[in-house]
């Protein structure tokens, strides 16, 4: 079995509601990261155990993007403590070390380590867009562009085809950076 399974694998594999909860106990085995998300090792969760925790848990449609997209595919930028998760638009989840913004426009995915990941133009805007700080925002665009994950066009062309919202910043940051 997967370190990380839901309750729906588990009762394939035989397991009952009973049995995994004694599994979850502070002396068992397994850990719940998330509402039907199991950790299934006693050790604390590493990132990537996190992050197919959440694709678990925000279901099949769901794709990771900002700063964990970016990093899992080359760019040298802070983890944020929220993992961000672009989820289809009926969808209605909350947990607090996820951060579920609901989209209409679903991203190209890259896939990495059995994870979905949004493209870098995507992920890069969508960590951008969420940043108060213009320097900060140009150090994401930056970062992207210099590990040769997008080109300046990329940033541009989506940006183009993206929500207006909360893309004041990114606009200013890419016509000073990268004018067209």
């Amino acid at each position: 079995m997967a370190p990380i399974a839901t309750t729906a694998d588990l009762r394939k594999y035989g397991f009952s509601s009973r049995e995994i909860q004694r599994h979850c106990t502070p002396a068992g085995p397994w850990q719940q990261l998330l509402p039907g998300v199991f950790l299934q090792k006693p050790s604390p969760p590493t990132r990537l155990d996190r992050l197919r925790a959440v694709l678990s848990y925000a279901g099949p449609e769901s794709v990771i993007t900002g700063a964990d997209a970016l990093s899992r595919q080359g760019a040298v930028l802070p983890v944020s403590r929220h993992i961000h998760v672009l989820v289809g638009k009926n969808m209605r989840r909350a947990h607090p070390w996820v951060l579920f913004e609901r989209t209409n426009r679903p991203p190209g995915v890259v896939e990495r380590n059995g994870l979905r990941l949004a493209d870098p133009p995507r992920a890069a805007l969508d960590m951008a867009r969420r940043e108060t700080n213009p320097r900060a925002v140009v150090a994401i665009l930056d970062a992207v562009v210099d590990a040769r994950l997008c080109s300046q066009r990329d940033l541009h062309e989506e940006l183009r085809w993206s929500s207006r919202r909360g893309t004041a910043l990114v606009r200013q940051a890419l016509r000073h950076l990268y004018p067209t």
